[in-house]
């Protein structure tokens, strides 16, 4: 899913909800060039803590394998982001391919 709009928007609004912080936050560890492990990591586990559906969710899907934090690799952290994002894009209304 291309979210270039979703986050164009969030960056013109004068106050933005919790849920699009989230959104925007877990977006801008995505675009890290270097990819930063540990930021990511934080992120993905402030994620699930704010928002455990999301996180039964994933762990539903049957693309997902569990596997503690030290043994992911990069590709695995990168897509538990872009699940989460597209999932609190989802939550937030906007429309989504998954």
């Amino acid at each position: 899913m291309d979210f270039t709009l979703l986050i164009k928007w969030l960056h013109q609004k004068k106050s933005i909800t919790s849920l699009e912080k989230d959104i925007l936050d877990t977006w801008n560890e995505l675009q890290k060039s270097p990819f930063d492990r540990s930021s990511a990591q934080l992120q993905i586990m402030q994620n699930n803590a704010k928002h455990p559906e999301i996180l039964a969710a994933i762990k539903a899907l049957p693309t997902t394998v569990i596997r503690p934090f030290d043994q992911v690799t990069e590709s695995d952290i990168r897509y538990n982001l872009g699940k989460q994002l597209e999932a609190l894009a989802a939550k937030a209304g906007w429309p989504t391919n998954g």
